[in-house]
């Protein structure tokens, strides 16, 4: 019996949790699940990787419960682009309590929902990266009717979200295992229907952008067409790096990392276009897989860097 005088009835049949977040990516009515860990030593490890059908997300989550024990584990839900805005915005002249309000009125003409019932989170800016030493934030806003849903599956389910994220800070998660002490780097995700650039300095998001070109764009067998695509990408990648030079002048970017299928021709094209070095993303040299934890045929480079990255998250 405890010392506290209380009886604890049939403890032995109380599970553990497990370490590790469970990830679930939906992108438009596909998803991707993914458990990954963090041993006490080595590289992370994905434990299981899975495709999901996002058209019915209820069925599908609890089809992947009864294959993983989705209740022991942390679970967090990522938002889509249409779900959420994320905006720069300078650290208000208040006490830090009240920032979310501040900003929350300093954003509301920028925003395409009403600022007043809004989610809002922030993110600090560091004020030694920038040209001008102040603090600043990365806003990120979600109307409630697009939250209300999402939180309404987990508790249907009864395994109700932990968090949920964003692309562009499970992206930051994943930029943070390949950074070079001292030094800045710039990720870029190919994906559909658009492209996702984060740019990171000491495990911090400084800067992120979209970019309206997608992985078809890029592939399509047009030649002019596909030229098109390649020149306006570049066009933002130069204009991003461009803006960041001058914002943060204080971080050196070490390198661009590009996450594609592509072929090679995208990546050869912003080599010759850009200042920095640029790598394809090989997630095989900072994460490691269990062995069987790819299902549905997926294979290390068909694993969703969101999923990788948001999985990442530290413990809560």
């Amino acid at each position: 019996m405890p010392s506290d005088g209380s009886l604890r009835v049939f403890s032995w049949l109380q599970r553990s949790r497990l370490d590790g977040w469970v990830a679930v990516v939906p992108q438009g009515t596909t998803a991707q699940a993914l458990c990954l860990y963090r041993p006490p030593e080595g590289r992370p490890r994905v434990r299981w990787a899975c495709r999901l059908d996002w058209s019915q997300p209820l069925p599908s989550l609890r089809a992947l419960r009864r294959q993983h024990p989705l209740h022991r584990h942390q679970r967090l839900l990522v938002l889509q682009r249409h779900e959420y805005q994320l905006l720069p915005a300078e650290a208000p002249e208040v006490p830090r309590e009240h920032w979310p309000d501040a900003v929350r009125w300093q954003l509301r003409d920028l925003v395409t929902f009403a600022v007043a019932d809004a989610q809002i989170d922030l993110l600090d800016i560091p004020a030694e990266t920038n040209q001008r030493g102040r603090l600043s934030v990365l806003a990120a806003l979600a109307p409630r009717q697009a939250l209300v849903p999402l939180a309404e599956i987990g508790r249907r389910l009864r395994l109700p979200w932990q968090v949920m994220d964003l692309p562009e800070t499970a992206l930051r998660n994943l930029a943070a295992l390949l950074e070079e002490p001292g030094r800045g780097i710039a990720l870029l995700l190919v994906g559909e229907p658009h492209s996702t650039l984060v740019i990171t300095a000491r495990g911090e998001l400084l800067q992120a952008r979209h970019i309206d070109v997608g992985a078809a764009q890029l592939a399509t067998a047009d030649a002019d067409q596909r030229q098109q695509a390649f020149d306006r990408a570049g066009l933002e990648l130069q204009r991003t790096l461009d803006s960041f030079e001058r914002l943060f002048s204080r971080v050196t970017l070490s390198r661009l990392v590009v996450s594609t299928d592509g072929d090679g021709a995208f990546l050869d094209y912003v080599r010759d276009l850009l200042y920095v070095p640029v790598e394809r993303l090989r997630t095989e040299d900072c994460i490691d897989f269990d062995a069987g934890a790819l299902a549905d045929g997926l294979t290390t480079d068909h694993v969703c860097p969101i999923a990788i990255g948001a999985a990442l998250r530290l413990p809560a």
